[in-house]
């Protein structure tokens, strides 16, 4: 009989994050995927894997109360007899934010009912943080109690819960990505953007990043390059921000900005043919080390820079936080190369799977 597993992720067409999925679609063709999600963008995204069925996740409002109609059913009527474990796959999914406890009382839920019925619950792919409140890793230990593994992408993360028997450490689910380095590398510089306006711990330096980001561009097609400003997450700014700083260089005509629109390999063919990734989101420094690019990041969150650290990638010439940005000197990146050196690290990757391949029967 096929497993059946429930998925929760996030869905907001974040190019990272769907590439998790893709990861984990393509790693184990004959499971039946049920995603809790009520975006039908997903149904067309991942079309042709006919085993991922999407979950519309309906509510209903009585009253103040908003009742979640899928576990409703569930809970009367179904028993969620139709899955064999629970998985949350995804990268920044604990973060603290002012409703941090309501936002857990409700991820309580699922493994809570998985573990009543004695089905395995699974967390792959995730770091922890950022956090300034110890109540809040508390929290987290009796929540990650519930699941039977958890894979943790950085060293830090798992050493907040290395005392917990269920935690283990592994690279990033990306470096699993079935897809081959391309030959045909262009004179061409990728640079991923986010828009930090509206970011309350980076909007004060958003002039700064985007001038600097202005000064890299006309730098690099100075000295005969072309640019790719790549858009990640369209939900959260990339293509607005990436359409202005374009609107903003002196020569646009060699600048094309590529959108992530759900064509997950259209995206990918994209982005390895270039020579130099400049990157501020998380997976196009991830990319770049897989492609074998040279890299450079702009650091906007400490998860980036423990994953440089976990790969010996962190020599302060390879990046510059976003908060120290308008010191940076664009001749340093430009003349810079880096790549990572012992690839056999990448391979570890396929640890963060290690669990799911036993409860799956692919060990």
């Amino acid at each position: 009989m096929k497993k059946k597993i429930l998925v929760n992720a996030y869905f907001a067409k974040n190019l990272g994050d769907d590439l998790f999925l893709k990861v984990l679609f393509d790693r184990y063709p004959d499971v039946e995927w049920y995603l809790l999600t009520s975006d039908k963008s997903y149904k067309e995204i991942f079309s042709r894997y006919n085993k991922v069925k999407i979950i519309k996740s309906l509510s209903l409002n009585i009253g103040k109360r908003e009742i979640n109609l899928f576990y409703k059913i569930n809970d009367i009527l179904l028993k969620y007899k139709k899955y064999d474990a629970y998985l949350i796959i995804g990268g920044s999914i604990f973060m603290e934010f002012p409703s941090w406890e309501e936002k857990l009382k409700h991820r309580e839920y699922l493994p809570n009912k998985f573990k009543e019925l004695n089905k395995q619950t699974f967390i792959i792919g995730s770091n922890f943080g950022p956090f300034t409140d110890d109540t809040f890793i508390e929290k987290h230990k009796e929540f990650f109690n519930k699941f039977d593994d958890i894979c943790f992408r950085d060293k830090y993360s798992y050493n907040l819960f290395n005392d917990l028997n269920n935690v283990r450490v592994s690279p990033d689910v990306v470096f699993n990505l079935e897809t081959k380095s391309s030959n045909k590398k262009e004179k061409v510089v990728g640079i991923s953007l986010i828009d930090i306006e509206k970011r309350k711990n980076l909007q004060e330096f958003y002039n700064n990043y985007n001038k600097k980001v202005i000064e890299l561009i006309e730098k690099f097609i100075d000295v005969g390059y072309s640019i790719k400003l790549f858009s990640f997450c369209e939900n959260e700014g990339d293509l607005r921000i990436s359409n202005y700083i374009k609107s903003k260089v002196k020569n646009s005509n060699n600048i094309k900005v590529i959108n992530y629109d759900g064509d997950i390999d259209e995206f990918l063919n994209q982005f390895k043919t270039c020579e130099v990734i400049v990157g501020t989101r998380f997976h196009s420094i991830i990319l770049g080390i897989l492609f074998d690019l040279n890299v450079f990041s702009i650091i906007y969150s400490e998860k980036t820079y423990n994953v440089l650290r976990d790969l010996n990638l962190n020599t302060e010439s390879n990046y510059c936080y976003i908060k120290n940005i308008q010191e940076l000197d664009v001749e340093t990146v430009i003349f810079k190369e880096n790549k990572i050196e012992n690839r056999v690290v990448l391979k570890k990757a396929e640890e963060q799977f290690k669990s799911l391949d036993i409860h799956l029967g692919y060990s």
